[in-house]
């Protein structure tokens, strides 16, 4: 983690990102399967989904100091990648965002089929 990445207040997520932890992970789901299993885990967490856009796979959800969005790509019909945007309304991130984003991963493998990481480049 750099130094600058440490302090900065969001994360992003993306398919070739230079941290291994915050490449984009693929399912073994169909959108539908993958946009169930963040809203009960969305649910379980108290965060507010705000908004459910299914034509864009795009969830806009708030949580007690922060927000995300949360994008969900359908590659093929039962496969799916997930992708974060997490931001905190804070002046520095202190890792934080990244720590949400490692954290909601790991929820996300334990509710799907999980696949791989950085799957189509």
């Amino acid at each position: 983690m750099s130094f600058s990445s440490y302090f900065s207040p969001m994360c992003e997520t993306r398919e070739l990102h230079s941290d291994p932890q915050l490449r984009t992970r693929y399912y073994k789901n169909s959108f539908k399967q993958c946009l169930e299993a963040f809203e009960s885990m969305a649910k379980a967490g108290n965060f507010d989904v705000r908004n459910v856009n299914p034509e864009h796979g795009e969830l806009y959800v708030i949580s007690n100091g922060y927000d995300m969005i949360v994008t969900i790509t359908q590659v093929t019909p039962i496969e799916s990648g997930i992708d974060f945007k997490v931001n905190f309304f804070s002046f520095a991130g202190f890792g934080r965002p990244k720590k949400k984003v490692v954290e909601f991963y790991k929820q996300l493998d334990s509710l799907l089929k999980f696949k791989g990481v950085a799957l189509h480049p």
